[in-house]
This record gives structure tokens, sequence and C-alpha cells, in this order.
């Protein structure tokens, strides 16, 4: 119950009250520090979404059908890759502590910088263009 409050509270609350690299360690609470670590995935997922879209728009319709199964299998993956680093437990996750979804926070920002720059390679040479290097 009290983890579901922290992710409504962590929807509500604006990016901008967060410099872009802000340093979420330094949070006066474990409270502040959730809710900064959830701005900094907001603006990590944003960015992961342009880059998805720029993408997308130089595929063809085969390349887009690809991409958007593989968008959705890296999803699942990234959240689930997330609950074995962390020992996130979905059985019960209410017994896992206030720092959790920083933990999770943390952990989901680190993969999507990483599929940031997959998918940065990508537009520079689109699946199937066999006469581009990265």
């Amino acid at each position: 119950m009290l983890r579901n409050a922290l992710i409504a509270a962590l929807l509500l609350v604006p990016a901008a009250g967060f410099a872009a690299d802000s340093d979420c360690s330094t949070s006066a609470n474990q409270m502040d520090a959730n809710i900064c670590t959830g701005q900094q995935f907001d603006r990590a997922d944003a960015e992961l979404n342009r880059r998805y879209a720029a993408l997308r728009s130089r595929l063809d319709e085969n390349g887009r059908r690809n991409l958007v199964a593989a968008e959705r299998a890296w999803i699942a993956f990234r959240d689930l890759e997330c609950n074995l680093r962390t020992g996130f437990n979905t059985a019960t996750p209410d017994d896992n502590g206030s720092i959790a979804p920083m933990l999770l926070g943390e952990c989901k920002i680190a993969l999507t910088r990483q599929r940031i720059q997959d998918l940065t390679a990508q537009i520079k040479c689109p699946g199937g263009d066999l006469s581009c290097s990265p």
C-alpha cells in the first residue's frame, strides 16, 4: 500500500524540480531520493522515446514491426533484469522497503541509457543496411 502511494507521488511530481544531472544521493531523505530518481528516469525515458521515434521514421514497414517487437521485449527484459539486480520481491512488493523505488529506478536508468546508445547506433545504420558501419 505504501509502495503504491509512493509510485503515485512519483508520477505527480513535475520533472522540472531537479537539474538534469542532479545527484539523488544528496537528497534530504529517502522519499526525496526516490522522487529524484523517478525524475531522472523520466528524463532518460523521454530521450529513449525520442530516439525510438527517430529510428522508427527511418525504417520500412517490416523494420517498424521488428522495432516494436524488440522494444516490447526490451522493456520486459529491463524490468525483470532490474528486479533480479536489486532483489526486488514481486511476490510481496510491500516487503521491499523504502529504498526499493530508488534502486529499481537507478537500474532502469542505467539500462535505458544503454538502450539509447543502441538505438542511436541503429539510427546511423538501420537494420538491413549492409553498406553502413556504425
